[in-house]
Protein backbone atom coordinates (compact mmCIF):
# COMPACT_ATOMS: atom_id res chain seq x y z
CA UNK A 1 0.00 0.00 0.00
CA UNK A 2 1.55 3.43 -0.92
CA UNK A 3 1.77 6.16 1.64
CA UNK A 4 -0.80 8.40 0.04
CA UNK A 5 -3.68 5.16 -0.12
CA UNK A 6 -2.80 4.31 3.69
CA UNK A 7 -2.93 8.03 4.39
CA UNK A 8 -6.51 8.25 2.78
CA UNK A 9 -7.65 4.90 4.85
CA UNK A 10 -6.77 6.68 7.80
CA UNK A 11 -8.36 9.68 7.31
CA UNK A 12 -11.52 7.49 6.88
CA UNK A 13 -11.44 5.67 10.05
CA UNK A 14 -11.19 8.93 11.39
CA UNK A 15 -14.09 10.36 9.95
CA UNK A 16 -15.91 7.18 10.67
CA UNK A 17 -15.07 7.32 14.56
CA UNK A 18 -16.03 10.67 14.81
CA UNK A 19 -19.16 10.10 12.88
CA UNK A 20 -19.77 7.59 15.94
CA UNK A 21 -19.01 9.43 18.11
CA UNK A 22 -21.21 12.06 16.87
CA UNK A 23 -23.97 9.96 16.75
CA UNK A 24 -23.32 8.26 20.39
CA UNK A 25 -23.47 12.22 22.16
CA UNK A 26 -26.73 12.83 20.14
CA UNK A 27 -28.00 9.47 21.76
CA UNK A 28 -26.82 10.19 25.37
CA UNK A 29 -28.53 13.50 24.94
CA UNK A 30 -31.42 12.44 23.88
CA UNK A 31 -31.70 9.36 26.88
CA UNK A 32 -30.57 12.11 29.56
CA UNK A 33 -33.20 14.54 27.93
CA UNK A 34 -36.11 11.91 28.33
CA UNK A 35 -34.62 10.80 31.77
CA UNK A 36 -34.87 13.89 33.26
CA UNK A 37 -37.87 15.12 31.65
CA UNK A 38 -39.56 11.67 33.45
CA UNK A 39 -37.98 12.59 36.79
CA UNK A 40 -39.13 16.13 36.17
CA UNK A 41 -42.92 15.29 35.52
CA UNK A 42 -42.64 12.33 38.79
CA UNK A 43 -41.11 14.42 41.01
CA UNK A 44 -44.12 17.39 40.25
CA UNK A 45 -47.10 14.84 40.37
CA UNK A 46 -46.04 13.12 43.44
CA UNK A 47 -44.27 15.81 45.82
CA UNK A 48 -46.07 17.41 48.63
CA UNK A 49 -45.14 21.01 47.83
CA UNK A 50 -48.68 21.80 46.94
CA UNK A 51 -52.41 21.23 48.48
CA UNK A 52 -54.45 19.07 46.60
CA UNK A 53 -57.54 20.12 49.05
CA UNK A 54 -58.71 23.06 50.79
CA UNK A 55 -56.64 23.58 53.92
CA UNK A 56 -57.97 22.10 57.36
CA UNK A 57 -57.52 24.16 60.86
CA UNK A 58 -55.38 22.21 62.66
CA UNK A 59 -57.59 21.05 65.77
CA UNK A 60 -57.67 18.57 68.39
CA UNK A 61 -60.14 15.47 68.36
CA UNK A 62 -63.37 16.42 70.02
CA UNK A 63 -62.84 13.00 72.29
CA UNK A 64 -59.96 14.72 73.48
CA UNK A 65 -61.19 18.14 74.25
CA UNK A 66 -64.04 16.66 75.58
CA UNK A 67 -61.76 14.39 78.00
CA UNK A 68 -59.52 17.90 78.84
CA UNK A 69 -63.13 19.65 80.28
CA UNK A 70 -64.02 16.83 82.48
CA UNK A 71 -60.68 16.60 84.25
CA UNK A 72 -60.31 20.23 84.18
CA UNK A 73 -63.05 20.19 86.56
CA UNK A 74 -62.73 17.01 88.70
CA UNK A 75 -61.93 16.94 92.30
CA UNK A 76 -58.45 18.41 93.23
CA UNK A 77 -57.23 19.04 89.54
CA UNK A 78 -57.19 22.51 89.79
CA UNK A 79 -53.82 23.07 91.59
CA UNK A 80 -50.35 21.68 91.33
CA UNK A 81 -49.40 18.60 93.32
CA UNK A 82 -47.41 19.56 96.58
CA UNK A 83 -43.60 18.79 96.53
CA UNK A 84 -41.67 17.66 99.19
CA UNK A 85 -39.77 19.96 101.34
CA UNK A 86 -36.20 20.31 99.73
CA UNK A 87 -33.49 18.08 101.91
CA UNK A 88 -31.78 20.01 104.60
CA UNK A 89 -28.27 19.06 106.45
CA UNK A 90 -27.42 20.67 109.19
CA UNK A 91 -24.02 21.71 110.35
CA UNK A 92 -21.99 20.41 113.23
Amino acid sequence: MSRKAAEADNRSRVAAARARARGAKVVLGALTTLVFGVAFVGAKSHAPGHARHRARPLAAPSSFELAVRQSAFAAGAIAPPVQPPPVVTSTS
